[in-house]
């Protein structure tokens, strides 16, 4: 028994020895500054709360510059915010691959263009393309004239009572919509679909990813048995399917006005098997319904706290649509609303929709600034972080001034500072898609209604989860406009 211990107690040493070993190597190469952390947990146990993510790298960023080292459990990982690093990361053909953590998305549902690695990835992106194409996107435009029209209805049942939660109505509109411009499919019509336990599974299972994101050890199957989250993750990615399974119906294959039309259109081809398509529409849901319900409604809340803004807004809007109740955005009223534009942009700048995006280097890359960083190295950009810099954006950088985006303040600016779609070789396909859904939808809502709260800006906690979210989140209260 004793021999037992023994064995074990000098495995454990040299497990520890070997990895502290590993963690001074990489930083002996890397020549960066950084928190070293411990073996095995690097900094994770600063990271494992959400509300504490955020601040905490801005701590480190503070304290080691806009370009730092350090270690995610056995991850070496880099954090970067510099707006010049940025660009040679996301151009590098080296680091296309996302990070590791997102391993977990490829565990819950599947491998699809948020998760693939390449090969596979530049080959499916080529062939998705044209799914986000001109043409296409003005084929959606009559459904976010139907889908918005039903939002207004859905919003004018809270007109004069006091303030409320509007973000699970607008997760809701927004899972409505990305299913009927992917799959073709009206979810209301379906008796057996249940959108509010997608709505719940999905949402869980960004909660997995980011948990899995910051304790890398919940990527191995027993760990996550040994603590009792193999079963909730098993759950989740049944749900997943289920739903879309009752959604998918029979597919008119002449109609190639939808994603899901497109792939199996692919698919007859061979460029895609039956469970590439399935896994590519899930992913495509996941990642479009959240991102484009937080960016709606977070425009929102930053407009009832900053009312000035908002009725320079409902102006603009006026010009456009003279007349209160419902009407049709086209095309190209969202392309002739620059104000709108401005506060947008400012909305994503303010509140990157996803604060983190994180890349994962396939050869040793050299940057600008002299880091050399090896083959296989957590590359994790802070979108949140860029577009809060003071010197950058300025004294006003943490706070709502859609001025910022006028072109006088935008000249001097280096091209990636501004990134919520990412930008480069894997930026997001569908950023064209969301500005449409979204201006549509706030044309509409901000011609009819005026939005109010009591909450203060500064009073926002904020919570990475993937997408941004709010520790608290602020009601809204709405008044009718003529």
């Amino acid at each position: 028994m004793l021999t037992w211990q023994l064995w074990c107690t000098l495995l454990c040493l040299l497990c520890f020895y070997i990895l502290w070993s590993r963690r001074r190597f990489y930083k002996l190469i890397f020549d960066l500054p950084g928190p070293l952390g411990y073996p095995l947990i690097g900094v994770a146990h600063k990271l494992i709360h959400k509300k504490d993510v955020l601040c905490q790298l801005k701590c480190y960023q503070d304290k080691y510059g806009p370009c730092l080292f350090s270690w995610l459990g056995p991850l070496p990982f880099t954090m970067i915010s510099d707006p010049q690093l940025i660009q040679e990361i996301l151009n590098s053909p080296h680091c296309v691959n996302k990070a590791t953590v997102y391993n977990s998305m490829k565990y819950a549902i599947g491998d699809g263009l948020l998760s693939e690695s390449e090969p596979d990835w530049s080959l499916h992106r080529k062939y998705l393309n044209s799914a986000f194409g001109h043409k296409m996107l003005i084929s959606f435009v009559p459904i976010f004239n139907t889908e918005t029209a039903n939002l207004v209805k859905m919003v004018d049942q809270f007109v004069d009572c006091g303030e409320k939660d509007w973000i699970p109505m607008l997760l809701q509109y927004t899972l409505n919509m990305s299913i009927l411009t992917t799959m073709g499919t009206d979810v209301n019509r379906n008796e057996h679909f249940n959108i509010n336990s997608l709505s719940e599974a999905l949402q869980n299972l960004i909660g997995n990813v980011t948990d899995m994101a910051f304790a890398p050890w919940l990527l191995n199957k027993m760990v996550r048995q040994l603590l009792g989250r193999e079963k909730q993750c098993t759950k989740t990615k049944l749900m997943i399917s289920e739903c879309v399974g009752e959604v998918v119906g029979p597919i008119d294959l002449e109609d190639n006005n939808t994603f899901l039309n497109l792939l199996i259109g692919r698919m007859n081809h061979g460029m895609f098997t039956k469970k590439e398509v399935g896994n590519q529409m899930i992913q495509l849901i996941a990642a479009a319904f959240e991102t484009s319900a937080k960016t709606l409604g977070y425009t929102l809340i930053l407009l009832a706290m900053f009312p000035d803004y908002q009725e320079k807004a409902f102006e603009e809007i006026c010009s456009l649509f003279p007349d209160a109740g419902d009407f049709d955005v086209t095309y190209a009223d969202t392309q002739n609303m620059p104000y709108m534009d401005l506060i947008l942009n400012e909305s994503m700048r303010v509140l990157t929709p996803v604060p983190l995006v994180a890349r994962q280097t396939t050869q040793d890359v050299l940057l600008s600034n002299g880091a050399r960083i090896p083959k296989g190295v957590q590359i994790a950009i802070s979108i949140f972080h860029l577009h809060r810099d003071k010197k950058i954006w300025g004294e006003k950088a943490e706070t709502f001034y859609p001025e910022h985006f006028l072109p006088q303040h935008m000249e001097d600016k280096h091209p990636y500072s501004y990134i919520p779609f990412t930008k480069g070789i894997r930026n997001c396909i569908g950023w064209r898609y969301a500005l449409i859904s979204v201006k549509a939808a706030l044309a509409k809502l901000l011609r009819n209604y005026k939005f109010s709260t009591s909450f203060k800006f500064e009073d926002l906690v904020y919570v990475e989860d993937v997408t941004l979210k709010f520790e608290q989140t602020p009601m809204l209260a709405i008044q009718r406009r003529n």
